[in-house]
């Protein structure tokens, strides 16, 4: 009976010494002046859409300065909320330490494509589908699709607007679908460099190299056109002489058709 009360007392001032040192500790941090503020960007491109400059500069200037503040001064979460309303980012982590440093680890939203409709608005869609606006001095070189683009999208700069979110039949929707198929196709994304759709919602296919265009038609058979033309590229372009024709044709089942 007495080893077992013995045994209680040991641990209860354990637990108090634990959360004494605890209380210090969070004191201690509390109370440490911000002396070194860090943004690192985790996953870097050469077609992000922002830098960690912008941010940093976003951040100081939302919370009228870090330097200088104590810990308790500067909350995490109002970090959160200033990146959290930027469009080009994805994911954000606020770490600080009892040394003084602060580091927020952002991970960027990547460009699949840009559309450019017939009004004359411009955006952005990522990998996840979300719509984005033009970042002014950071111009991504992805995929172009421009037009006779009617999406009635008039603009998006405050609005979370995903792919998801619109009709089935939306024709961003599957704009989007095209370019992410192209852009997971390691060879069609180094051909193709733009799509451009007419009034009859017929898409053209303007590749990096040659002075040809690819009619591509309507959405339908996607893949199967697709996979067309890369047989048509790795087999039969060199022996058709290709660099000659003035448009390549993938409108019609199981064929390809060239004119010169």
């Amino acid at each position: 009976m007495i080893k077992k009360f013995f045994h209680m007392v040991v641990w209860g001032v354990l637990v108090a010494a634990v959360i004494v040192a605890l209380i210090f500790v969070e004191q201690k941090h509390n109370e440490t002046i911000c002396e070194h503020f860090k943004l690192n960007i985790v996953n870097p491109g050469h077609d992000d859409l922002t830098d960690a400059a912008s941010l940093t500069s976003l951040i100081i200037a939302g919370t009228d300065t870090l330097a200088g503040k104590s810990l308790a001064e500067i909350s995490p979460y109002d970090i959160h909320l200033i990146l959290d309303k930027n469009p080009y980012v994805k994911y954000a982590d606020v770490q600080t330490g009892i040394d003084g440093k602060m580091e927020v680890n952002v991970t960027l939203r990547q460009a699949v494509v840009r559309i450019m409709n017939k009004d004359g608005v411009s955006y952005y869609i990522d990998h996840e589908g979300r719509l984005m606006p033009i970042s002014p001095g950071f111009p991504s070189r992805v995929l172009i699709i421009n037009g006779n683009i009617r999406d009635g999208i008039t603009g998006i700069k405050d609005k979370r607007l995903y792919v998801d979110s619109l009709s089935e039949g939306s024709v961003v929707r599957k704009l989007f679908k095209l370019a992410q198929y192209i852009y997971k196709d390691e060879f069609l994304n180094k051909l193709i460099t733009q799509v451009w759709m007419d009034g009859n919602r017929d898409l053209e296919l303007i590749p990096l190299i040659g002075e040809h265009t690819i009619k591509f038609g309507d959405f339908s058979d996607m893949e199967d056109k697709f996979e067309k033309l890369t047989v048509y590229y790795r087999e039969g372009a060199g022996k058709a002489g290709w660099i000659d024709y003035r448009s390549i044709d993938l409108r019609y089942k199981n064929q390809v058709i060239c004119s010169k």
